[in-house]
């Protein structure tokens, strides 16, 4: 059964000033209930995952091309699950969270599939650079 796609986080809403009031719906939202309102602290954490995930997506195109280790590849998946929702991705976590089971069973042309829609959409959601 095809799952339908996430929908994106929604636009900005917050009115105060800052870096934060730019930041999409569903990260404000998780500024305001996880790190509560520290804008500095999630602004510095965002920016640490953002750097991150350059080398997941490295992690994981290396473990695709090797096809071996889906122990790895299921464990880079969770973390990304957690993250995601950490930064208030709740829209892009399930998608972690199905290469994350699906890692278990080693189905590699369906863990290529479903990384490539991840990072498309993790991607698309952080504004990273496409071709890294």
């Amino acid at each position: 059964m095809e799952q339908e796609p996430p929908k994106p986080c929604s636009l900005p809403v917050l009115s105060e000033g800052g870096e934060a009031a730019h930041l999409p719906q569903c990260e404000q939202v998780a500024l305001q209930t996880l790190f509560e309102n520290d804008s500095a602290l999630f602004l510095a954490f965002r920016a640490a995952c953002i750097e991150q995930f350059a080398h997941d997506f490295q992690l994981a195109a290396g473990l695709l091309a090797a096809q071996q280790d889906r122990a790895a590849l299921c464990r880079l998946a969770h973390s990304l699950k957690g993250v995601l929702n950490t930064l208030g991705h709740t829209e892009i976590s399930p998608m972690a969270h199905a290469l994350q089971l699906e890692a278990e069973r080693a189905n590699w042309p369906e863990l290529q599939r479903l990384w490539s829609a991840l990072r498309a959409r993790m991607v698309a959601a952080f504004g990273l650079d496409p071709l890294a």
